[in-house]
């Protein structure tokens, strides 16, 4: 099979044509207002590899129509349990979703905005009545920008609870074991 130019590559990790990384390193550059991301997810489908290709299959989206956050979604979905550094990079996983989300979700509320209260309509509507239907048919996608937000907010919490509830009571029992104190903890008034 044949992809872009380069055999035995599966469609989900060809380029779309015009795209600025048009090699195989499977890099994609995102740039925000304040920072630039390199973000390298390389994912290994059925084809990759010394097995050859099995051609992909029936009713997926074609290679052109995948995003950042499908890559995003596909690393959170093939990390397995076996240690709490699992258990950490799914934390930093969903955590890197839902900030993407919500940067995505904010811009597409405020190009929505913009688009809706240029609308003109009937003659006998006016633009005040337009900007203000807009905002409120924008802030219907801002709510659910924070709500992204808010689950990347919901995985760092997951990762700390994981760590006070598991991970601080091994130590400390380690510890224990081992004949030494714990450290010290903050304390006011006691000697």
């Amino acid at each position: 099979m044949t992809t872009n130019g380069f055999p035995n590559q599966a469609p989900w990790n060809a380029t779309p044509p015009g795209s600025a990384s048009s090699g195989s390193t499977g890099r994609t550059r995102h740039s925000h207002k304040e920072k630039t991301y390199n973000v390298n997810f390389t994912a290994k489908g059925p084809g990759d590899g010394a097995g050859g290709s099995s051609g992909g299959g029936g009713g997926g989206a074609p290679a052109a129509d995948r995003h950042q956050g499908d890559r995003l979604i596909h690393a959170v979905e093939r990390i397995e349990f076996r240690s709490d550094k699992d258990i950490l990079a799914m934390a930093k996983a969903i955590n890197h979703l839902g900030r993407e989300l919500y940067l995505i979700l904010g811009m597409r509320a405020e190009e929505l905005n913009g688009v809706l209260s240029q609308y003109k309509g009937k003659w006998y509507t006016f633009g005040t009545q337009s900007r203000i239907k807009a905002r409120l048919v924008s802030a219907h996608l801002k709510v659910s920008a924070e709500a992204a937000k808010a689950l990347g907010v919901g995985a760092l919490k997951m990762a700390h609870a994981f760590d006070r509830h598991f991970v601080k009571p091994e130590q400390e029992a380690k510890q224990q074991r081992n004949g030494k104190k714990a450290r010290p903890t903050f304390t006011i008034g006691e000697d």
